[in-house]
């Protein structure tokens, strides 16, 4: 994605030092030996001179007037803003199923509005490379936090929901991401998780904190930890005796004390 005027690209290299500044023109290249996808964002934006910053991965494509139409949505007070993408294979042939799931999700956040607590409500159709964020909110927040190795987006999308107004970038899909073999495992996907509710559950209250709790419970079932599951599940039930109404946690619970 080469940015439109007043714009400029910056390509961050991570994990290698296989790319050379010659030919790129005006494209500004920052290399990292040590691979952090987390610390690689943190410092393209840091190294950024505009207010606003995109973030587009190797893998993924940004469709025309991505820019301009994130630019429109973001405004003058919200902190981020992100918009469709179109799932494809690595044919850049469309998955149906996966866009229907992920258009039912954007229409349900189009009605009930974008807050940290609907965030977390379900798993929200958020991809980086769909994304655009005020630099000086991005920088105040802390930025990606190295210690997750997966989750860490929305680690990040929950924090800058806190900090201030989140838009949706209406219409038709900005990017098109890629789903391939080389895509984040599952086991990772867990690990991360359970980090980002850890970090988050000594400060939330009322709904967040149960949406948390469940999201807790389903990293560790995913993880395969059920003796942990079956204790954070009872756990949570005391603290929030609500949620044996829910028939996920319910189901989780159960299972927990059937499960080796």
């Amino acid at each position: 994605m080469v940015a439109q005027d007043p714009g400029e690209t910056i390509v961050v290299e991570n994990g290698a030092t296989t790319l050379s500044q010659d030919g790129l023109g005006e494209v500004r290249l920052l290399q990292r030996a040590d691979a952090n996808r987390s610390l690689a964002r943190n410092a393209g934006v840091e190294a950024a001179r505009l207010p606003f910053v995109a973030f587009l991965d190797d893998d993924d494509l940004a469709l025309p007037e991505r820019l301009v139409r994130q630019r429109d949505a973001i405004g003058e007070k919200a902190v981020f803003t992100f918009g469709r993408v179109r799932v494809v294979d690595d044919n850049a042939r469309p998955l149906d199923d996966w866009n229907l799931l992920l258009d039912r999700r954007f229409a349900r956040l189009e009605r009930r509005g974008v807050s940290y607590e609907e965030i977390l409500a379900a798993p929200a159709p958020i991809y980086t490379s769909a994304t655009m964020v005020r630099r000086e909110v991005f920088l105040a927040a802390g930025g990606y936090d190295p210690r997750f190795d997966a989750y860490e987006d929305l680690d990040l999308y929950l924090r800058l929901a806190q900090a201030g107004e989140v838009t949706l970038t209406p219409g038709d899909p900005i990017a098109l991401y890629r789903l391939h073999g080389q895509n984040t495992a599952s086991p990772r996907l867990y690990e991360g998780a359970l980090g980002v509710t850890e970090k988050h559950l000594p400060n939330a209250a009322g709904r967040a904190h149960r949406l948390l709790l469940e999201r807790r419970l389903d990293a560790l079932w995913g993880l395969g930890r059920y003796r942990d599951a079956r204790r954070a599940a009872l756990r949570a039930a005391f603290e929030q005796p609500l949620l044996l109404a829910h028939p996920r946690f319910a189901k989780r619970l159960a299972g927990s004390f059937v499960r080796r």
